[in-house]
């Protein structure tokens, strides 16, 4: 589900958040033996075998013992077990060193930053979805702050024969866009990053894509008649 869902967890503090067919979840605090392992073990589990394709973002873990390093080790291996993988980035020095003297950094997947971790897990999950489309589908990205406007855009389009890749910011949008350029963009025209207005950013990322703003009202508008509306906007787009 895009959006994020904080859960505080003792000692250890997650954050979690969807991107596409990825789950981000950021880390803060301990991650020991008891009730934190098991807590970041629940968080990423909870999501398998659908969607294991996991980024761990370690920047604001404080220390981890043997027990937690070995709950990432387990998490990886069942996510490789059914063709997903945990990727981490981010990790402090003391995670960074751990890593190093027990040979595990040749087995991890490691990054910088967030985004270049995102980046290589959504190319992944790209590769998959061409291999698994029979009759490749246009991809359209629909960008809005409310997850509950994602969910219902995907299934509209979903039923249209078309394939939804949802973010709830532009931030990700950007990152998401590097990884599959859409056929068509679906957002509200009022977002905005970085003083950035959702328009030129589009265009700068995707150019020669058609940008259709949503507009303030289609959250409170007749959900038939706006979707009617919205699905004949697209089809005159995609050629359909």
């Amino acid at each position: 589900m895009p959006g994020y869902n904080a859960e505080p967890m003792s000692n250890l503090q997650l954050k979690s958040r969807w991107l596409w067919d990825v789950l981000i979840v950021q880390c803060a605090g301990r991650i020991v033996a008891g009730v934190e392992a098991q807590s970041l073990h629940d968080e990423v589990r909870k999501n398998f075998p659908h969607l294991p394709h996991i980024v761990l973002a370690m920047a604001g873990v404080q220390f981890i013992d043997s027990s937690g390093l070995g709950t990432i080790v387990r998490l990886m291996s069942a996510a490789r077990a059914v063709g997903g993988d945990v990727k981490i980035c981010q990790p402090p020095p003391m995670m960074r060193k751990a890593l190093t003297m027990t040979n595990l950094h040749t087995v991890f997947d490691i990054y910088d930053t967030e985004d270049e971790a995102l980046l290589a897990a959504l190319r992944t999950r790209k590769t998959e979805a061409e291999s698994l489309d029979a009759h490749p589908r246009a991809v359209v990205l629909c960008v809005d702050e409310s997850p509950d406007v994602l969910a219902y855009l995907a299934e509209l389009l979903r039923e249209e024969g078309l394939r939804a890749i949802t973010a709830s910011n532009l931030a990700d949008a950007q990152v998401l866009m590097k990884a599959r350029r859409p056929h068509l963009i679906l957002a509200n025209a009022r977002l905005s990053a970085n003083g950035r207005a959702a328009s030129e950013i589009f265009s700068s990322c995707c150019p020669g894509v058609t940008f259709l703003d949503l507009g303030e009202a289609f959250s409170h508008d007749d959900a038939g008649e706006a979707g009617a509306k919205l699905l004949a906007l697209v089809r005159s787009e995609i050629g359909r």
